[in-house]
């Protein structure tokens, strides 16, 4: 099994270790730092810049197009280059970029170098979860994907509480010259601590075709398509909740926007426990599709009772606060779960099957938080609306989970795994 033979490769930081889970937990924490820390900022900025506060959202929107662009990259790249090299290259990119950032004189140049900074944080979201296939199989691998996951939330918790105090003390610029201190520390402890985990570079990852190929190997295999919806539709009904919450806390609730923050945290939390439930529970023997159905039915259950409720005019401050706990905690134990199946029949181009995940997920955000956008009028209907829908289109995707057909892709992919085991010495 690959998790015995981890153990006696000479890592600097050892795969089993606690400081491993950290580690690749700070990978990934950079897309979180870099969105919500900057959110108490964007009113100074737009003063500082002398625009429109409101044109000061272009910062956010621009890097995440360019961390959805910079997920399809970085697992090819990481494939042909290996994982320690790639993750390197992000993190410096990242550095560079908020750097840039900090000492942008426009909002053009601001949101370029927000752009960049999206291409750089991506690495770490996708190299993360190749290491770990790379590592490990089964329960462990799925165990370790979700302690990475409680320890990645944290991140969403402070980011914006620390942003805001540094903003304060000591503007705006401060924050992203913060943020590039941490991710070049983020660098030294590579450079250092982490050694390579790919145990064979793919020399044609980056060549378009085999790049076409490979995304086309990961769609087409039936299973890898059934948890890449899943992502993508139980990420839109997260994303529904954090692009509407604000507006129905504050604007209809009444809410003070400091004990909204308190109550965002509250639900980022929820998303850490179930994280670590799923490990607990995978370490016990429990697979990962019982987990998966498991936390799409909590999600399902939850949404569909809050858009019920916000119909009929019955909820508040106080009463949505449990089932958007519920809805959070679910994701916690599905994504996990479903980036491991993701990538588990794809051993070989792990790092475009993660790709290939994030993307979807990214996805799944924009397209729900358009609908909220569009369908929002001054009530929880809209949120509430949108999470259900998406709750219920994973929910039947999971469902599919249990079906025993496999695709063209999937019975290809087992006759090569066969030939490959026949060949070996």
């Amino acid at each position: 099994m690959r998790e015995v033979t981890v153990e006696h490769r000479r890592f600097k930081i050892g795969p089993q270790s606690k400081s491993f889970i950290f580690l690749l937990a700070a990978s990934i924490a950079l897309p979180s730092l870099s969105i919500d820390s900057c959110l108490a900022s964007l009113p100074v900025i737009g003063v500082s810049l002398g625009v429109h506060s409101g044109d000061t959202v272009s910062i956010l929107s621009l890097f995440m197009i360019g961390f959805a662009g910079g997920q399809l990259a970085f697992g090819p790249l990481s494939d042909r280059i290996g994982r320690r090299s790639a993750l390197l290259i992000g993190c410096v990119l990242f550095a560079v970029a908020s750097v840039g950032c900090a000492c942008a004189p426009t909002l053009t140049v601001l949101a370029f170098w927000r752009l960049v900074q999206g291409l750089g944080a991506a690495a770490g979201s996708v190299i993360t979860f190749a290491i770990i296939r790379d590592l490990f199989s089964g329960a462990a691998a799925r165990s370790r994907l979700s302690y990475i996951s409680v320890v990645g939330t944290i991140a969403p918790i402070v980011a914006p509480t620390l942003g805001g105090l540094i903003a304060t003390w000591q503007g705006w610029r401060a924050v992203f010259f913060w943020l590039a201190a941490a991710s070049l520390l983020l660098v030294i402890v590579l450079v250092t601590g982490l050694e390579e985990s790919l145990p064979t570079r793919n020399r044609h990852a980056l060549r378009p075709r085999h790049i076409m190929t490979n995304y086309w190997r990961v769609l087409s295999h039936r299973t890898c398509l059934l948890y890449l919806l899943i992502g993508g539709f139980s990420f839109g009904s997260l994303f529904a909740y954090v692009s509407g919450s604000a507006f129905v806390f504050i604007d209809v609730f009444g809410v003070d926007p400091r004990i909204y923050g308190a109550l965002f945290a509250v639900n980022a939390f929820a998303i850490a426990i179930g994280a670590f439930t799923s490990g607990r529970l995978s370490t016990r023997g429990f697979s990962a599709n019982r987990l998966i159905l498991a936390g799409l039915l909590i999600s399902f259950c939850a949404t569909a009772a809050l858009f019920g409720e916000a119909v009929l005019g019955w909820l508040n401050a106080f009463s949505i606060m449990p089932l958007l706990i519920l809805n959070t905690f679910s994701m916690g134990l599905v994504t996990p779960n479903a980036v491991h199946g993701t990538m588990e029949p794809m051993p070989r181009i792990a790092g475009v099957a993660s790709s290939a995940f994030g993307s979807i997920r990214m996805l799944g955000g924009a397209v729900s938080s358009e609908f909220v956008a569009m369908w929002y009028h001054r009530t929880p209907v809209a949120m509430g609306e949108v999470m259900a829908l998406f709750a219920a289109c994973s929910l039947l995707v999971g469902l599919l989970l249990i079906q025993p057909r496999r695709s063209r892709g999937e019975r290809l992919e087992e006759a090569e795994t066969i030939a490959n085991a026949v060949n070996a010495p």
